[in-house]
């Protein structure tokens, strides 16, 4: 009975294996004529420079289940290339050197990873041969190789690539590498985080017949102090006099650099949008005059005009690590106009860990044309309101923390047929390392809008989305983050500096609408109670509720919520101390329960038993699936929508299908025989892999 069983799953399993493709051939195999004939015309869709120098270039671009390099490189020796999902040296990375024989003139490649022993070894060889060239060659300067692997060979020494950030390793040498003998592999070597799988849109061309303009938006001559920590900073610009409607296309970063190593204080931008017309007694006079300054710290009591409020609709956004983002052809920003906006701010985000003292210039070039693409675009912010009730625990390996953007929003602001999302990029400090953009519609989720489980803080690029997603009214949007506090010995909480924490989410949207942020936090009393705290001195829970809701802890990320802090005497003090001095929550004195009296609610954090994994568990799931306070930030400050406490949906998660990997071990579990009767592997194996793909067909 138990052989008639795997008999039928046999059947099932042949007939998916002919849709996949994870067999191992030689390189022989799978050159073709075809391909090496035209390989060197190919129109590749990515290009980037590895080094600073422009001596390294890859190129390549996906096809079905494989993806296709081209490497260019200023030498006549070898080349590497390799892929690390962790830090991105050689220990355990995979690898790939290259080089064309000086004798025969033939292409090579070698398969190849690192060693897990030595992390500073030469490349071993790989037992099977996945990097099959398909072209190459070498003239005086430089050697030209192009290669093909599947983005999953199902070779344990091999990494997957998908979607994730990974570290590419690049190297190059001036001499072949020989059989058997790898030494000498990286006298220059380097590595660069980048999303392999994302299409990329590209500034306009000549050739593209599209008349473009751009627009250069700066900060002038911003002084950073090297006792400044973090500064968020704020200058009002107009727009340029457009008497009809433009498009914004795209926009890169315009940054000033503080060292030779092109380091710079410039952590995040944000170009807003300003509704100076939603406010009665606002006249362009007085905006003008703003204009006319070098800016000043933002939500500065005494500096900061009430209607600097209304600055609350991103249109261009930066990031470390990003290069910007150009739009695709049938979607721009409306800029212009009769009914255009007038004024804009530029929000940018100092961060100064090496106490530096530079001095500023950067700001956003802007791109823009008057030929109007089919629709109308815009930015929406989604994710956790900054707040101290943002908390991660110390010493932790993964903790998540989840902002929700709810039918509160999208009920009413989303149209009937919903909204599309083209791009996002998304946004922790540095102790993120997972994120993850959620779809859920009617008790189920859908495939991730985005999802990188590989996340780098230094590298925000981005993601722009081979395929649309629809979000219609009464969605729920999730940003998702995890972190890694394992060094750090206190609680990490949410805030400006890039001590603290984010997880937002800036999405990339058409049509336009009048949503500019969608935001959830844990409810103000709900997180007190949490940790077993009813009552403060001097503060009932109301006052507590309403300092943190509205009076210099803010919960919307934008303008009116950000200030410069400056470092505090560090003597006798350590890092984590100089981070927590100022906290509210460093102010405020228990009173209820009597075993907690007298105690700052911060110093109670810190006694609690974050190393237990039972009740950091405990906490985690609670903040997650507890109650969820919602905000819904709208451009045009004349509409109102009233936050909004609701539990965390219920729904089914999103299982990622099985690899192909997982389908070719299950065949391979089942061998047939000589005289044709199937021998099986053993039962447990088996029944583990056919529960696997049973579960998610």
């Amino acid at each position: 009975m138990l052989l008639h069983i795997f008999a039928r799953i046999w059947f099932i399993v042949v007939f998916i294996r002919q849709n996949v493709n994870c067999a191992h051939h030689s390189y022989e195999d799978r050159r073709d004529s075809a391909s090496h004939a035209s390989v060197r015309h190919q129109n590749w869709q990515r290009l980037e420079m590895m080094d600073r120098n422009g001596l390294y270039w890859l190129e390549w671009q996906i096809k079905e289940n494989y993806i296709y390099f081209k490497v260019t490189v200023n030498t006549r020796g070898f080349i590497g290339l390799g892929f690390s999902q962790k830090d991105g040296r050689m220990y355990s990375a995979d690898m790939v050197l290259l080089w064309v024989d000086d004798q025969t003139g033939k292409p090579n490649a070698l398969d190849c990873h690192g060693s897990i022993q030595h992390a500073h070894g030469a490349p071993i060889q790989d037992d099977t041969q996945n990097y099959n060239v398909i072209d190459g060659y070498q003239n005086g300067t430089h050697t030209y190789v192009a290669f093909k692997r599947l983005l999953e060979t199902c070779d344990p020494y091999d990494i997957p690539l998908g979607h994730d950030t990974i570290k590419v390793l690049w190297s190059f040498g001036k001499i072949d590498p020989i059989h058997g003998n790898l030494e000498g592999h990286g006298q220059n070597r380097g590595a660069k985080p980048l999303l392999l799988m994302n299409p990329v849109f590209r500034k306009q061309n000549k050739t593209n017949n599209q008349l473009t303009h751009q627009w250069d938006i700066v900060v002038n001559n911003v002084t950073l102090e090297p006792s400044m920590d973090t500064l968020y900073w704020c200058k009002i610009i107009r727009a340029p006099i457009l008497h009809r409607k433009h498009h914004i296309i795209g926009y890169e970063p315009l940054l000033t650099h503080v060292s030779t190593a092109d380091d710079t204080v410039v952590h995040h931008m944000t170009l807003f949008e300003c509704s100076a017309k939603s406010y009665p007694g606002s006249d362009s006079e007085s905006w003008d005059v703003w204009v006319r300054s070098t800016g000043t710290v933002c939500n500065s009591n005494s500096l900061t005009p009430r209607d600097w409020d209304s600055c609350s609709t991103p249109v261009a956004v930066w990031s470390v690590g990003s290069t910007g983002q150009f739009l695709p052809h049938h979607v721009g920003i409306p800029i212009g106009g009769s009914s255009g906006v007038k004024y804009y701010m530029l929000e940018i985000h100092y961060d100064n860990p090496k106490a530096l003292r530079a001095v500023d210039h950067s700001g956003f070039r802007i791109h823009y044309t008057p030929q109007l693409r089919a629709n109308d675009g815009g930015i929406i912010i989604s994710g956790v309101s900054i707040s101290d009730t943002q908390i991660i625990p110390p010493g932790q390996k993964l903790y998540r923390n989840v902002g929700i953007c709810g039918p509160s929003c999208s009920n009413v602001l989303f149209p009937e047929d919903g909204i599309k999302i083209i791009s996002g990029t998304l946004h922790t400090h540095r102790a993120g390392r997972k994120m993850s953009l959620r779809h859920i519609r009617g008790g189920k989720e859908l495939q991730r809008i985005i999802e990188d489980d590989n996340y780098d803080y230094k590298y925000q690029q981005f993601h722009q989305l081979a395929n649309e997603t629809v979000v219609l009214p009464g969605d729920f949007i999730i940003t998702d983050c995890a972190y890694d506090t394992t060094h750090r010995k206190r609680a990490t909480f949410g805030g400006y500096s890039t001590k603290h924490e984010m997880c937002l989410s800036f999405i990339t949207y058409y049509p336009k609408i009048e949503l500019a942020g969608c935001y959830s936090m844990t409810p103000v009393r709900e997180f007190f109670e949490m940790f077993g705290v009813n009552q403060f001195y001097s503060l009932n829970m109301t006052d507590v509720e309403n300092l943190f809701l509205y009076n210099g802890n803010l919960l919307d990320y934008m303008p009116n919520t950000i200030y410069a802090k400056t470092k505090p005497n560090q003597t006798n003090m350590s890092a984590e101390d100089i981070v927590v001095e100022g906290s509210l929550l460093n102010k405020l004195l228990i009173s209820d329960p009597v075993e907690f009296h007298d105690r700052t609610f911060l110093s109670h954090i810190n006694q609690l038993p974050w190393s237990e994994p039972l009740f950091t568990k405990r906490v985690e799931h609670a903040m997650i699936t507890g109650k969820h306070m919602t905000f819904c930030r709208v451009s045009n400050e004349s509409m109102s929508i009233p936050s909004e406490i609701i539990r965390y949906p219920n729904f089914t998660s999103f299982v990622k299908p099985p690899s192909s990997c997982t389908y070719n071990l299950l065949i391979d579990s089942i061998q047939l025989n000589s005289n044709g009767s199937r021998s099986v592997a053993p039962l447990s194996l088996s029944l583990l892999l056919v529960g696997i793909c049973v579960k998610n067909i």
